[in-house]
């Protein structure tokens, strides 16, 4: 408030000025028509000073008129033209002034409405930012949510699925880890149990192996992809693995295959020739590992070709 006021004030005295200083000038150079010039400041004073300059400047003007047509300057005797004159004088300072007056107070509010739409504006998207990146948070955990596998805490076949393009043109090792005599350990000790063993794996892989490279592949079987990594490093955090289960009393059996897959299907090849090792793992004892490098020509029979849908349709 004492900020307007001050300024109204500034306003008053500058213009004020401008108006004496025109009227002293327009008189001793005798200007023709210097209520043109003198009307000319009141416009300007009202439309930015606002209504107190303009105020001011119109009865300075008023002043000066009745001073320049007064008989002898008395300010108050006028010969009959003079008076008419002044009378016209003065409705032009009232129209010019209320009319730009008017004119100010409704551009002042228009730019008051402008304002508050944009604080609004500015507000409106300040919080959709912020919902934005709450929103993408959420995403994010979402999507993070969408990837594990809740019971082992190992990423899921939605991941890989995600993560296939990731492998491509790397040296990988890929395995297949089955849970053996895993439906035994659930008709005789209960799915709770299983369920147990299934989180015991899960730690004990995460322990093993990085988290990001172990998948829940379904049901007891697991899938881990390593990068650039030898084979006796592959088969060595198999059995770190495995000694961590066994004192659980969980047993498994791995096949896995080395290679560099160029391209997607290439990748799914290698999974395919993991699971057909793991399956030769089975049939010759269980508790044991089987690989081999990864074969770009790799045909499976049709022995595991059926052993590998039949699995697979189980996973999904």
């Amino acid at each position: 408030m004492f900020r307007n006021d001050k300024h109204i004030l500034t306003h008053s005295i500058l213009f004020s000025i401008l108006m004496i200083v025109l009227m002293i000038f327009v008189y001793n150079f005798n200007v023709p028509n210097p209520n043109m010039i003198l009307i000319a400041a009141l416009v300007l004073s009202t439309s930015i000073g606002g209504t107190i300059p303009g105020a001011i400047c119109a009865v300075l003007m008023f002043g000066y008129s009745l001073f320049f047509f007064s008989t002898d300057h008395s300010f108050f005797r006028f010969t009959d033209v003079n008076f008419h004159k002044i009378i016209v004088i003065t409705l032009g300072i009232l129209i010019n002034f209320v009319s730009v007056a008017l004119l100010k107070k409704n551009r002042d509010k228009a730019e008051s409405q402008l304002k508050n739409v944009n604080d609004e504006l500015t507000k409106a998207n300040g919080k959709l930012e912020q919902t934005n990146v709450e929103l993408a948070k959420v995403n994010e955990q979402l999507k993070a949510m969408a990837s594990k596998d809740t019971l082992t805490n190992l990423r899921n076949r939605y991941a890989l699925r995600q993560d296939f393009e990731l492998y491509v043109g790397i040296p990988l090792h890929v395995g297949f880890l089955d849970l053996d005599d895993f439906k035994a350990m659930n008709d005789t000790k209960g799915h709770a149990y299983g369920d147990n063993a299934l989180a015991t794996v899960g730690k004990a892989l995460t322990t093993s192996f990085r988290t990001s490279n172990c998948y829940r592949y379904g049901g007891d079987e697991f899938l881990i992809i390593t990068e650039n990594e030898s084979e006796e490093a592959f088969v060595s955090c198999c059995e770190q693995a495995r000694k961590q289960l066994e004192t659980a009393g969980i047993g498994f059996s791995a096949g896995y295959v080395q290679g560099v897959p160029e391209t997607i299907p290439e990748l799914r090849s290698m999974i395919m020739q993991a699971d057909a090792k793991l399956y030769e793992a089975k049939a010759s004892g269980k508790n044991q590992f089987k690989g081999s490098a990864f074969d770009h020509a790799f045909v499976p029979s049709q022995e595991e070709t059926a052993h590998y849908k039949s699995h697979h349709q189980m996973r999904a």
